[in-house]
Formats: C-alpha cells, structure tokens, sequence
C-alpha cells in the first residue's frame, strides 16, 4: 500500500511539473508581449539587465536551498519530523540574516555598476527600480527553502500548485501597475509576488510538519555545519550560475545595447521554458535518488540509463521545432519579424540539446550527493564565458557574446555527463543511442525544410497558416521515426514499472 502510494504521488509530481511549465511559458508570453506594448523593448532590457545584475547577491545562500531538498528527504526516510523542523528553521535563519547583510552591502556597489554599465539616459530608471529587485530577490530565496522542503517530502506538485498562482498573480498585478507606472509599477508586482509565494509556501510547509513555529527561531550550529558542508558545492554552483546571466547581459549591454539585451532575454525565456518542460519531470527525482541512496543504491544506475534515453527521444524533436518556428515566434509574440531574436533563439536551442541531455547526470550527481562535477562543469562555463565574452565582444560585437557564452555552457554540460559515463563505466557511445539515429536526421530535414518554407511564403499568407503548413511538414517528416522509435513503447512502462513501481 505505501508503495503505491509513493507511485501515485511521483506520478503526481511529474504531470504537475510539466502542468507549471506549460503555464509559465503561457503566462511569460503573455506578459511580455503585454511589455512590448505598454513600455517597449529598451525598457525590458533595462528590467533584465537590473534583475540580472542584483541576482549575484544570491551568492550568500550558502548553498543551502540545495541542501534542504537532501536533508529534509534523508530525514523523511528515517521519520524524524523534529529534525526536519529544525533543519528548516536553520536554514531560514541563516539565509536571512546572511542574504540580508549581503544585499545592504551590495545596495551601493549594484548602484555603481549600473552606473558603468547603462547608458547614461537609462541610468535614473534602472536606479528607481534597483530596491525592489533586491528586496523581492531575499524575499524569494527565503521562499525558496520553504519550496525545498516541499521537494524533500516529494510534494513537488504542490510547489509547482504555488508557483502557478504566484505567477498568475504577478501578471494580474502587471496589468494593473505597469500602465499607471511603467517600470516602477512591474517592480511594484514583482515585491507583491514574492511576498505572496512566501507566506504561500509557509502556511502549506506547516501543514506537513505541525511542530514548526509560526516564526522561526531555532537554530541548530550541528545541522548547519553539516547542511553547509554538503552546500558548499552548492554554493559554488549557485555562485557560478548567477554570475554567468548577469555577465552574458551585462556584455551584451556593453557591446550590443540595450534592445538587443531585451531580444536576447525574450529569446531566453522561450527557450528556457521549454528546457523547463525536461528538467522538471528530472528534477522530481532528486529525492527518490536521495530516498534509494539510503535504502537500495543499485536502482540509481538503471534509472540513469533509461533517464537518459528518454531524454535523448524527447529533447530532440522539442528543440527541432523550436528551431523550425523561431521565425514565426518572433511575428507573432513581437508582431514583426526580429533578425536577432530569431538567431538569438536558434542559438540557444542548439545550446539547450547539448545542456539538456546533461540533466539526468546532473540531477542523478544531486541525489546521489556527489557534487564535484557539477561544481566543475559550472566553474568552467562561468570562466570562459566571461573571458571568452570579454574577448569576442571586445573584437566583433554583441553578437559574439551570446556565441561566447553558449560555447561555454555546451562546454560545461559535456564536462558534467561524460564524467558521469567515466565515473560509473557507461560506455560513451551511449551518449547518442543508436536507436534515436533516424529521429535525429529527421529532426535536422524537418528543420531545414520549415525555415525553408518560412522564407519562400510567408509574405504570401498569415502567420497562423504559415505555421499550420510548418506544423504540418514538420510532424509528416518527424512522425515515422518517432512513432517507429522503440522509446515511444516503453514509455508508459518506463514511467509505471521501472520508476513508479519499484520498492522505494
């Protein structure tokens, strides 16, 4: 009975993960068209490039969001519900008080670097806004423990439940503010949504574990040493990853302006949703591996493998069409078609395939609690992407910095899964299953033949038919093969038998 209770909710998890990656992007897109309008594109990238810049102060969480997910589903294995509370309680105090001196040291030095970075026309609005992405900034860490917690008890789909009304709200809020105060007003919304997703994630967490405080006050200096210890690759991750966006935008502003930074983050926040639609159904499997790590550490591997494969089926044809429809993409959520948006999302996509098909390592490292190659693989990016992006930038142009940092990233994500092959004696030429060559060469036709057609017709019909017809060539090319592939029968049985039904 508990087995198939421990079924049911994993199964819950991944449809409820994908469910809050198919509403985020509906309502990403619906808001920044709404943007495009009402303050325009040089207005957006000014917002990215403050919310970029201020996302460096995340480096003083210590790693321990990351922690919490390992800790809280070590200790719901052993039924300990008192020192989950406390492990909960230490994390919040910690990260409070650590990111708050943080972000008041960082207040004045964040207002400077604006200052060398924007044009000087754009400067007083980035500074207006400057307060309010720090304070939503420690808001949402502090959240964020809580949403660990929910992951460590494998509630995922209530995580994402809260994450949903938090962004539906926040595009409610948008629609009010912003055409009262333009940049000031999304910066309005974005305080509200965070402190909204905070007393959210609290009131739920409580719910779990009764015994925590209405406010917390408990800190452990034990469970703090030994959350820090495992969260030191942590926190060297987290620092690698919030050094690497702000550093691409930040050169981008440098080299290329502030439209093309609004274009790159439309075309990064496309694409990023649709990686999200992977990653999530993986990540709801850091605590299972976690949960096998205590009880039967055999089964990581064969979930690996198979991870692995279905991953490789999946991504390939999802990028493929992203790639197919970026002109269209562009018609219709800017309202005309933008150059470099369009090379901007064809760009990412490809980096995306090569980052996505290292996420079943990276989560299997998470769960696992080996964490030395994922800290390396980001290293590596967040060093060559600054220094190769200085270098490019410097010589040809913005252009090139947005080359420069997906060179980086593949980098990084090939260092992370060909360890992982290495380390646990997988041969590498299973890092292109033999079974998904036809998939691949029909995802590269359908490729070719949509853009094809994009540029042969679309001055002749609408955008809604133009897309209908690429739809509609691409599906005919890449149908056969995916249908054909043997992935697509066991997948239910993947999903049901190997994962869902094991004894965990």
């Amino acid at each position: 009975m508990k087995t198939e209770i421990r079924t049911r909710q994993l199964l819950i998890n991944i449809i409820m993960s994908i469910v809050q990656v198919i509403m985020l992007s509906g309502i990403i897109f619906t808001l920044y068209r709404f943007l495009l309008k009402t303050i325009g594109v040089e207005q957006l990238g000014i917002w990215s490039v403050v919310l970029a810049t201020t996302s460096v102060a995340g480096i003083a969480n210590l790693g321990l969001s990351g922690s919490v997910v390992k800790f809280v589903a070590r200790y719901v294995a052993k039924g300990e519900n008192k020192t989950i509370a406390d492990v909960i309680q230490t994390a919040i105090i910690s990260i409070s008080v650590f990111v708050g001196l943080v972000l008041l040291i960082v207040y004045p030095f964040a207002d400077l670097l604006l200052g060398l970075i924007m044009p000087s026309d754009n400067l007083k609005e980035a500074i207006l806004i400057l307060p309010y992405a720090l304070i939503s900034l420690w808001i949402m860490i502090i959240a964020s423990v809580l949403q660990s917690g929910l992951d460590g008890h494998q509630r995922i789909d209530i995580r994402s439940t809260i994450l949903i009304i938090g962004a539906l709200f926040h595009l409610i809020l948008s629609f009010i503010l912003v055409p009262r105060y333009g940049l000031v007003g999304l910066a309005y919304a974005r305080v509200i949504q965070a402190i909204m997703i905070l007393i959210g994630s609290w009131f739920i967490i409580k719910r779990f574990i009764p015994i925590l405080p209405v406010f917390p006050y408990k800190w452990d200096r034990k469970l703090f040493r030994e959350m820090i210890s495992y969260g030191l690759n942590f926190q060297i991750i987290s620092i690698t990853q919030m050094i690497c966006e702000p550093t691409t935008k930040v050169l981008l502003t440098k080299f290329g302006g502030l439209t093309m930074v609004g274009f790159y983050e439309m075309a990064s926040r496309m694409i990023q949703q649709f990686r999200a639609l992977l990653v999530s159904t993986n990540q709801v499997l850091v605590p299972v591996i976690a949960d096998l790590e205590e009880r039967n550490p055999k089964l990581i591997q064969n979930i690996y493998k198979k991870n692995y494969r279905l991953m490789f089926y999946i991504a390939l044809p999802i990028y493929a069409i992203i790639i197919a429809l970026a002109p269209s993409i562009s018609e219709i959520w800017i309202g005309h078609y933008v150059t470099i948006f369009v090379i901007f999302s064809i760009l990412l996509a490809i980096n995306l395939v090569i980052n996505t098909l290292s996420v079943p390592a990276y989560f299997s490292y998470l769960g696992i609690g080996k964490l030395k190659w994922n800290t390396l693989g980001h290293v590596i990016t967040a060093v060559m992407n600054a220094i190769l992006g200085i270098i490019a930038g410097y010589i040809f142009g913005g252009m090139m910095v947005v080359i420069a940092w997906i060179f980086s990233s593949i980098t990084g994500s090939l260092m992370i899964v060909i360890s992982y092959h290495k380390r646990y004696k997988i041969p590498l030429k299973e890092l292109f299953p033999r079974e998904s060559t036809r998939i691949a060469v029909a995802c590269l036709i359908a490729i070719f033949s949509a853009l094809l057609i994009y540029y042969r017709v679309h001055y002749n019909f609408a955008s809604i038919i133009t897309i209908s017809i690429i739809i509609f060539v691409f599906s005919i090319i890449v149908f056969i093969p995916f249908w054909l592939h043997p992935m697509r029968h066991r997948l239910v049985g993947w999903v049901m038998n190997d994962i869902l039904s094991m004894r965990i």
